[in-house]
């Protein structure tokens, strides 16, 4: 599967002219506003992002890996008006065709969404790449697949300059699943044997769509590399993922090293 990351951007093609991104988070500076922060709404930011790139990769089809709406559980006004408006926009205005993969966040969004597909939260195949939100363990069918590409966990890198400043900055993941883990949670009486030779499906963890929504600083170790493992803070497969070699990039193609050494 040749996965093409958008340089610069929270954003991948796939064969075929698919665009796919995730977690947009519209509604999310509603959060903002009641924590004393007046911040405009970024929606139009968003939906001129996605159609720019839309034309620019002449995409037939946009995928979104889930969290379009950012409240959870319920709706804001907000989102009530905004997520239907960019939904619209896109696939009624400018013809594209837009399908939806729903996140955590997502309770409701049918009526937001009327129309469009939206496939189950296990994700979905399409070729051999797997397009999953990420807070679910997928179906068996991912196995069959070279890649996953998923959202749901907003990953970042911190940074730190010679004076001690600190930022973040989005990142692209690439992981390779543990057999042993895989194996306990999908070699069931109804499902195909995973072969001990068989190479499974590598993780690509994409960047959050939406640049205000924050994320989960992986290099931080009492939050990532010692999680208990009973715990699944960022989402089921990162448990069966090899977390310490994953490979980290920043948006503009940069590679940083493995995550255990940054």
């Amino acid at each position: 599967m040749a996965i093409k990351f958008l340089t610069n951007e929270a954003a991948a093609l796939l064969p075929g002219r698919l665009l796919v991104i995730a977690d947009l988070h519209i509604g999310a500076e509603h959060e903002f506003r009641q924590a004393g922060i007046k911040i405009p709404s970024q929606t139009k930011k968003l939906l001129e992002k996605a159609l720019q790139l839309v034309k620019q990769t002449k995409a037939k089809k946009l995928i979104i890996l889930g969290d379009i709406k950012h409240k959870v559980p319920g709706l804001t006004f907000q989102e009530e008006r905004e997520v239907p408006a960019f939904l619209n926009t896109l696939n009624r205005d400018h013809n594209i065709d837009v399908e939806i993969v729903p996140g955590n966040h997502d309770d409701g969004l049918q009526r937001l969404a009327p129309g469009l597909t939206i496939h189950p939260s296990t994700g979905l195949l399409v070729g051999d790449a797997y397009l999953t939100h990420g807070h679910t363990w997928p179906s068996p069918d991912f196995l069959e697949a070279s890649h996953i590409l998923s959202g749901h966990r907003h990953p970042v890198i911190e940074l730190r300059d010679r004076l001690g400043y600190v930022w973040r900055e989005r990142v692209w993941i690439r992981t390779s699943l543990n057999r042993e883990e895989i194996s306990k949670k999908y070699n069931t009486k109804s499902t195909k044997p995973i072969k001990p030779k068989s190479k499974l499906p590598e993780i690509v963890m994409m960047p959050a769509f939406n640049d205000m929504v924050g994320g989960t600083a992986l290099n931080r170790k009492k939050r990532t590399l010692k999680f208990k493992r009973k715990t699944q803070p960022l989402g089921p497969l990162l448990k069966a993922a090899k977390v310490r070699t994953s490979k980290v990039y920043m948006l503009d193609g940069t590679y940083l090293g493995e995550l255990g050494k940054l």
